[in-house]
Formats: structure tokens, sequence, C-alpha cells
């Protein structure tokens, strides 16, 4: 769009507002903003009547920086960088997902001199597909705020912004809650910790999909494998990350991933579940599958009349979905 320039400052001041606010030299940020916006619509001082004459100008740019917003925040989140395949379709586009067969080939002791031996079907792999769904939010009263100066931009749209990557997460934990629904019952663990059932789970999934597994789970739950050990045997390295961060990366020859905090809609239990601890093939490392569908759009209420507390509102629709897909091979760990 013609106001590429305006969009890219908006989402920079979101991400960063203190270091967009370094580079400014010395003006106010919100004010270059409320310029660019007066540039676009043609009105230095506008007022709510010239606002509603030039709304699809404003939702134009607002439902831009909005989606730039949440998709760079899931697009730069350390853990969906590393384990999310995401993509944006246009509406309507077929979207194909393909996952290899995981099936074992058993290898028989055999005499060498005949070629009567058990045939064993290796079945393809498969594709799917994710339905995608739509979700909204509104607030109200905030763009003439804005403009008249009495409003910083960020509050503007932060809070839609912050709600969609929100549900994002929330999306994605729901979808590991029944990820072990199938899972066999040699991988899978239950009890208090105890080390050398975690290592006989790693080495059971090691030996099924021939690839170093890695351990996912809250920061309550990993807090759990390291629970016991004998810190004075751990290097300054190790001592410094888990003051930091009270946890460590690797141990005992494992390799721990945090699960994001968020909470379930509307409450404050935790989506992910901190007595569930997954153990999964590295070589899986791209497990959530996230696709966002068509178009952003922003609805506006510009009639002071239309609401009984003749507030104006904004409503922000967007479309995505979530799954995660994971090998029939991988361990669970239920701490009681």
């Amino acid at each position: 769009m013609a106001n590429t320039e305006l969009v890219t400052l908006c989402v920079d001041v979101l991400k960063n507002p203190t270091q967009v606010q370094q580079f400014s030299n010395g003006k106010n940020v919100d004010d270059r903003i409320r310029a660019k916006f007066a540039e676009a619509i043609g009105v230095e001082n506008p007022t709510k009547k010239e606002l509603r004459k030039h709304e699809v100008t404003i939702y134009e740019i607002l439902e831009e920086v909005l989606t730039e917003t949440y998709l760079t925040g899931v697009n730069e989140d350390e853990f969906f960088m590393q384990f999310a395949d995401v993509r944006n379709l246009a509406l309507g586009d077929t979207q194909e997902f393909y996952t290899e067969d995981d099936g074992v080939l058993v290898v028989s002791e055999h005499s060498g001199n005949h070629w009567n031996i058990t045939r064993q079907k290796l079945e393809g792999g498969k594709t799917f597909s994710i339905q995608t769904k739509s979700f909204a939010a509104a607030v109200y009263g905030d763009f003439e705020l804005f403009m008249t100066g009495r409003l910083n931009f960020s509050r503007l749209i932060q809070k839609v912004g912050q709600g969609i990557q929100t549900k994002i997460y929330q999306e994605v934990a729901a979808a590991f809650a029944s990820a072990t629904a199938q899972l066999p019952a040699a991988f899978k663990k239950n009890g208090a910790y105890d080390g050398d059932s975690m290592l006989d789970l790693v080495s059971k999934v090691e030996a099924a999909t021939g690839s170093t597994p890695i351990v996912l789970g809250t920061r309550k739950g990993l807090s759990k494998i390291t629970e016991g050990a004998n810190i004075a045997l751990y290097t300054e390295a190790m001592k410094a990350e888990l003051n930091s961060t009270g946890r460590i990366a690797n141990f005992n020859g494992m390799t721990l991933v945090q699960l994001p905090a968020v909470f379930k809609p509307n409450s404050f239990d935790f989506a992910y579940d901190d007595n569930q601890i997954l153990v999964l093939p590295s070589a899986e490392n791209k497990f959530i599958k996230l696709v966002f569908e068509g178009e952003d759009y922003i609805k506006q209420v510009t009639e002071m009349t239309a609401n009984n507390d003749m507030s104006l509102e904004y409503k922000f629709i967007t479309h995505f979905g979530t799954a995660v897909v994971l090998s029939n091979l991988f361990g669970s760990y239920s701490l009681i």
C-alpha cells in the first residue's frame, strides 16, 4: 500500500518503543505518527467529521499494522521460530501438509540362501490440511483521542495485537492437550519424577526414531528434572543460566525446551499442564502447524447514537487454524 513508511513506523513502535524513540532525533514518535496519519488523510488537524470521511484510508492502515504486529510477534517468538511451520494464504487457497510414514522396518536374521522373506509394506506418508476459524476482538473510542494528542499510539492497538497473539498461543496449547491420546503404553511414564525413568523414556524415543530427543515442559515441569541435582557439579555457565532463567538448556544429555507461559481463555489457569513432560524426536522440529488465511478486517461504528453509551467501536477479525502433528513414537511423562 502507499503508506508503507507509516505502517513500518507503527509496527516498529509497537515492537520496541524505547529503541525507536532513541533514533527519533529528539522528536516525539507519536507526533510523527500523527503527522503521517494527517498526511495520509490530507487534513492536518482532522475533526470527528473528517475522520469519518477518511475512515477507509485510516482503517486500511490499522488493518495492516495489526496484522504485521501479531504475525511479527509469532514469527519472532523463540519457541515458534524453532517449532512452528507458519503459512500465510489468500482466502480460499489450498494448503497441504505432509508427514512421513512413521512405521519401523524390522530386519530379521536370514540364512542367505532363499527368498522366503516376510514382506513389510511401507505405507506412504499422509497429507492433511488445517481448518481455519475466525477470531475477533473489539476496542472503542481510541483513534480520535490519539489524533488529538490525548493517547499514545501503542495503546491504540497494542491490546488488540497482543490479544490475537495470545489467542494463537492458546489454540496451540489446546492442541497439545490431546497429543498423547493414542500413544502406546511403552512410551508413557506416570508417577513422581525419577531420573532413571526419564532416561529410559528418552532412550526409547531415540531407539524408535533414530533421532536425539528434546524434552518439552513448562518452567515448573522442567524444574523437576534438575531439582535433585548436585549444583556443585555444575559448570559456572550452567549455574549462571540456572540463576537467570530458573532452568538449564542441557542436562544429563537432554536438551530441555520451555513451553510458553500462557493462560487458558478467560481464566488465570495455565494452558500447559505443569505435570506433563513430552519427549520428542529432534528431527520432528516443525510439529506446530499454523495457517493464516485471507486478509484481516477492521470495522468501525462511528455513529454516536449507534451504542447506548455513545462510544465509538473498532472491531478486528482474523482467520487462522492450528494443529500439533507428532509422530506416534514420542514420550510422555505424567508427573504426580
